[in-house]
C-alpha cells in the first residue's frame, strides 16, 4: 500500500489527486482517490503525511458512504446492541426527523472532517432558531432538546472513532447557540453594585408548600390526583408514576416499593419490570397524607367501577384513568400542563396582575428534595429517596437508612399537614 499523487490536466488548469495504490488484488490493480488539490505543494505534503500513517500503522480509511448510511450503521451495531427500546425509539425519532433530511445526503468523510464542525453548528443554529421559517413552520427547539441532537450525533463519531474508521471526533468542538437571555443566565457578574436587581435576584423557579398545595388541590378526586401527589410527597419521576404496581404498595407497613417505570418507546408505552440504574430501585415510607390520598383514591375507583360497570377496564396499575384504563405517561404531563394553565388563566382574569411560579409535575419532584432539605433532612437520606444515580455512596437496605426514611416520612406530613385537609368519608 502506497500514496501516490496524479496530476490532472483539465480544461481551466491543473489539479493533483492523492490516492492510495493498494497494488494487485484479485487480479486488478486497486486505487482508492482520496483527496484533490488544486496546488502540486499542498498535494506532495498531504502524500507525505498520509505514507508517514501508511508507515506507522496509523492510516485509518474513512468509509465512503454519506451520513445517512453511517447512521444506519450506528443504529444497527451499537445503538440495538446496547441500548433501551425507548431510548432506541427515540434516537430513531431524531434520525427520520432530523438528522437524515437536514445532513443525510452529506458524504461522511466531509462531515467526519474539520469542515464537518461548521455544517453541524450551521444544523445547530436551524433546529434553533430557523424551523418557524421553513415552507412547512415549526416550533424551534430549544437549547436542552438541541443538546440531545448534539449527544447523539458524538455518539455516532465515536462509533466510528472506536472501531478506527474515523481519527476523531470533530463534534467536541462544536456548539450549541444561544439566546440572549440564555447567555445572560450564564453570565459572571463582576460589577455587582452597577447590575439590575431584578435580573439578579429573579427566581421563577421557586415554589413553596402554600403555593404547591394550591396546585395540589386542583386534582383533588380526580385520575391525576395520586400521581401529583406522589411527584410533590415522594418525589417520583413521572416513569416510576405510571409504572407503580399496586401489589408494590403496602399501606399497613407504609411503604411504596419503586421498582418499575413505564416509559415512552416510540408510539408504544412499554412497562420495564426494572430499573436502569440501581438507586431508582428503592423502598420509600410512605407519610400519613400520602395514605390517606390513596384511601380517597380507592373510594374514587369504586365509584367508577359502578359507573362504568363491564366497561370498566381492571388493571394492575396503581395510577387509572377513570375507566380503569392504566394512566399514560405523556397523559400525566400534558394534562397536568392543561388544568394548570387553566388555573393561572382563570386567576388572571380575576386580577391582571396575579403572579404564581410556572409550575410542572416534574418541578413538584424538586420541590420534595428542596422542601426537606429546608427542613432537616438530612442530605443523603433525601439522595436516596428520590432515588439519584450520581450518588457517591449509598445507604440501601441498613438500619439507619430505614430510620432515616421513616424521617422523610414524617416530615412531608409535618410540612403539609397544617396546610392540606382530606376529607376520606
Amino acid at each position: 500500500m502506497k500514496a501516490c499523487i496524479r496530476k490532472n490536466n483539465l480544461k481551466k488548469g491543473t489539479s493533483y489527486t492523492v490516492f492510495i495504490d493498494y497494488g494487485i488484488i484479485d487480479g486488478t490493480r486497486k486505487r482508492e482517490n482520496l483527496q484533490t488539490f488544486t496546488r502540486a505543494k499542498d498535494a506532495e505534503a498531504y502524500r507525505v503525511k498520509l505514507q508517514s500513517e501508511i508507515e506507522n500503522n496509523t492510516f485509518i480509511r474513512i468509509p465512503d458512504i454519506t451520513f445517512s448510511q453511517a447512521i444506519d450503521e450506528w443504529m444497527e451495531n451499537y445503538v440495538k446492541n446496547n441500548c433501551e427500546p425507548n431510548t432506541a425509539a427515540s434516537y430513531e425519532t431524531i434520525n427520520n426527523t432530523y438528522l437524515k433530511p437536514c445532513l443525510g445526503h452529506i458524504p461522511f468523510n466531509v462531515i467526519s472532517s474539520p469542515n464537518g464542525i461548521d455544517i453541524i453548528n450551521d444544523y445547530y443554529k436551524y433546529l434553533r432558531f430557523d424551523l418557524c421559517n421553513g415552507e412547512v413552520p415549526r416550533k424551534n427547539l430549544s437549547y436542552s432538546s438541541v443538546k440531545h441532537h448534539k449527544a447523539q450525533i458524538s455518539g455516532i463519531l465515536t462509533y466510528f472513532m472506536h472501531n478506527k474508521k474515523i481519527p476523531s471526533n470533530i463534534c467536541l468542538n462544536t456548539v450549541i447557540p444561544k439566546t440572549e437571555n440564555e447567555t445572560m443566565k450564564d453570565t459572571v457578574i463582576d460589577d455587582i453594585e452597577n447590575f439590575e436587581n431584578d435580573e439578579l435576584y429573579e427566581d421563577n423557579e421557586f415554589i413553596t408548600p402554600e403555593q404547591a398545595v394550591q396546585v395540589l388541590n386542583l386534582f383533588m378526586n380526580t385520575e391525576m390526583m395520586v400521581p401529583v401527589f406522589l411527584a410533590a410527597f415522594l418525589g417520583l419521576r413521572r416513569s416510576e408514576i405510571a409504572g407503580i404496581i399496586k401489589n408494590r404498595v403496602d399501606l399497613e407497613q407504609q411503604k411504596l416499593v419503586v421498582d418499575g417505570s413505564r416509559v415512552i418507546c416510540g408510539t408504544k408505552t412499554i412497562y420495564k419490570k426494572r430499573n436502569k440504574n440501581k438507586t431508582s430501585t428503592r423502598s420509600l415510607y410512605l407519610p400519613k397524607l400520602m395514605i390517606d390520598i390513596l384511601k380517597l383514591d380507592m373510594k374514587r375507583i369504586q365509584e367508577n367501577k359502578i359507573f362504568y360497570g363491564d366497561n370498566y377496564i381492571e388493571s394492575k396499575f396503581l395510577c387509572v384513568m377513570n375507566n380503569g384504563e392504566p394512566i399514560k405517561v405523556g397523559y400525566l404531563t400534558h394534562h397536568f400542563k392543561l388544568v394548570f394553565d387553566q388555573f393561572l388563566k382563570k386567576e388572571k382574569e380575576k386580577c391582571e396582575n396575579f403572579t404564581f411560579p410556572y409550575i410542572t409535575l416534574h418541578k413538584l419532584r424538586h420541590l420534595n428534595i428542596s422542601s426537606l432539605l429546608a427542613n432537616g433532612a438530612h442530605l443523603t437520606d433525601v439522595q436516596a429517596n428520590a432515588g439519584h444515580s450520581d450518588i457517591d455512596t449509598t445507604i440501601h437496605y441498613t438500619h439507619n437508612y430505614t430510620e432515616g426514611k421513616k424521617d422523610i416520612a414524617n416530615k412531608i406530613d409535618e410540612i403539609y399537614s397544617p396546610l392540606l385537609q382530606i376529607k376520606i368519608g
